[in-house]
């Protein structure tokens, strides 16, 4: 898979240029075209309100949406026409999740932010990152809400337990593994006598030309999310690859899991299947 058409997720919040470089910066690696959506949700509002609030007040929320969208969207043109990269903008009214899920669709990877805390949160965009790696059926890339990320990738972090979703993120990236200065496969709590952890999806890395450092700990005293965490600041990446929510999503959300760890906790941008 090429990585061609990447979907960058933009809202009102103050973290759209740290997700616009990331995009630039992917688009100009592979020679890809960015697709910027805004969507601008409806009000958060019981449907028995929305029939008293006098239409002129709705219309003035939306020329103020729309007015908002307008300047994310002279922002992002500006740093792509600087930066020479192929784009469009799209503009949508809807349900955030859903709307973005849907024109996923026709992408080879999204890029969306890490969910921000609720002062800085922009309408409709709680958990997206969570519906849109497991509705959208496309890699999906979430870029933390704090820090700066000029470069990513060039050392990368590959999560693996030799599940279906690590298998499928891993080929999900491949275009940016093949790409890397150096690849860590980090297994953690897996055990066998029979084989060394993360050999065996090493070998598959490397007859793709990717040379990929197999590494595994066993992790009593923390969790499989605090261990990857403590892996990628060790081993500097700047890359997380990990297949997401082997465990169903409601268990993840009553009992934790790792997918939760790293969405909630994430230090570096992550790439994420499920």
């Amino acid at each position: 898979m090429a990585i061609k058409n990447i979907l960058l997720h933009l809202t009102r919040d103050p973290r759209n240029d740290a997700r616009i470089n990331v995009a630039i910066n992917m688009a100009k690696a592979h020679t890809a075209h960015i697709t910027a959506l805004y969507v601008i949700a409806p009000p958060e509002v019981p449907a028995f309100v929305m029939a008293y609030i006098p239409a002129d007040v709705l219309e003035k929320q939306q020329a103020d949406a729309e007015a908002e969208a307008k300047k994310v969207e002279e922002a992002f043109t500006a740093l792509c026409d600087r930066e020479g990269v192929a784009s469009e903008w799209r503009l949508v009214n809807g349900d955030s999740r859903s709307v973005t899920a849907f024109h996923a669709h026709y992408a080879d990877l999204v890029i969306v932010g890490q969910t921000a805390p609720a002062e800085e949160r922009a309408n409709g965009t709680e958990d997206l990152a969570d519906e849109l790696i497991l509705s959208s059926g496309r890699p999906v890339l979430v870029v933390p809400y704090a820090g700066k990320f000029d470069v990513i990738g060039r050392t990368a972090l590959v999560a693996w337990n030799g599940t279906r979703e690590s298998a499928r993120c891993l080929h999900d990236a491949l275009p940016i593994l093949e790409q890397a200065d150096k690849v860590i496969v980090y297994a953690v709590n897996e055990s066998s006598a029979d084989h060394i952890p993360g050999a065996d999806i090493s070998t598959h890395l490397a007859r793709h030309g990717v040379t990929a450092e197999a590494h595994h700990t066993v992790a009593r005293d923390i969790s499989v999310g605090d261990a990857l965490l403590a892996a990628v600041s060790d081993y500097g990446a700047d890359l997380l690859v990990m297949g997401a929510y082997g465990h169903s999503r409601v268990r993840e959300l009553a009992l934790g899991g790792a997918t939760r760890d790293i969405l909630n906790t994430m230090t570096v941008p992550a790439i994420m299947s499920h």
